[in-house]
């Protein structure tokens, strides 16, 4: 019973936060204008302060470099055949993107800390980071002739410097260089860390609310949205049981390495994917395989939450 009561303690704050989300549209009780604010309030600032923290502290070593090259490994693959593939059984321009990046930001990294805890959010930060190197040169690509975003480079550019990335960056070569140390010996590092945290604490529940406010499934090719998500699934799912027989192999690896990797390879692909398309068709598939999975991988996060108890 008592295992009962610590899971649904994880769950039941996830889905009210999204059922709330889905209420205050359904219900028009905020408008979508004030929700991209929130958004931007985490991805700009909350966010980029979890993962700055988590990476300062973080123990990085021969696994964390593992699970990243399995991640990278995973998606070169997975673009490998999404590039022919859209010429061929889906003439979707935006693709690719679909199996280039997981949504690491927005629901990725707020779940691993529901779950284990800010600290470790490191653990899901480090496979963002590998996957934008061959992220960052694909939204290039597919931004590159969509008429009607920003130019190729003025993506890449947006995409590198990002408070995300320039964050994980900064806390890890802080971390690395030895200069986090020193900082806290001489009692900066405390206030640092301390006012990182604060700015941080409601990260979890805006962007899962956020995933509720903008859930959808409706337009597009519903029947192609549930194949391109069955293809997502099984091919992640398959990956995801090679990384943990890979991880067999390296010496020393923890328990919340592997629950990382567990849960990127169940993410939705990115959310990014909407935007990138030519069309409204392509937009609704994109934005239909992205929700669809979300459920998805908020059932897997349930199983999770189940065996991390």
């Amino acid at each position: 019973m008592d295992q009962v009561i610590t899971v649904i303690r994880v769950i039941a704050p996830i889905f009210a936060a999204i059922v709330l989300g889905l209420l205050a549209k359904r219900k028009s009780w905020l408008k979508t204008e004030e929700v991209r604010g929130f958004q931007q309030f985490v991805m700009k600032i909350g966010l980029p302060c979890v993962i700055f923290n988590s990476c300062l502290t973080a123990d990085i070593g021969a696994q964390s470099l593992s699970s990243m090259g399995i991640a990278l490994a995973a998606v070169v693959i997975g673009i490998a055949w999404a590039f022919p593939a859209r010429k061929k059984q889906f003439p979707y321009h935006n693709l690719p993107q679909l199996f280039t990046a997981k949504e690491t930001g927005m629901l990725g990294i707020p779940l691993f800390i529901i779950l284990f805890g800010a600290g470790e959010a490191y653990r899901v930060g480090v496979l963002d980071l590998a996957q934008s190197v061959v992220a960052i040169p694909v939204i290039a690509i597919l931004s590159a002739n969509t008429g009607e975003n920003p130019s190729a480079g003025k993506i890449v550019k947006k995409v590198i410097t990002s408070p995300l990335a320039i964050m994980s960056l900064l806390g890890l070569g802080l971390n690395i260089s030895g200069l986090g140390t020193w900082l806290t010996a001489v009692g900066i590092g405390g206030i640092i860390t301390d006012s990182t945290a604060f700015l941080a604490q409601p990260v979890s529940a805006m962007m899962i609310f956020s995933v509720g406010y903008n859930f959808s499934l409706a337009g597009g090719s519903r029947r192609d949205i549930f194949k391109l998500s069955a293809i997502h699934f099984v091919y992640f799912g398959v990956f995801g049981i090679l990384a943990q027989l890979i991880l067999l192999l390296v010496p020393g690896v923890d328990a919340m390495t592997r629950w990382a990797l567990v849960l990127y390879f169940t993410l939705p692909a990115s959310f990014l994917a909407s935007s990138l398309g030519r069309t409204e068709k392509e937009a609704a598939v994109a934005s239909g395989v992205s929700s669809l999975l979300t459920v998805v991988s908020l059932a897997v996060f349930c199983v999770m939450a189940v065996f991390a108890a």
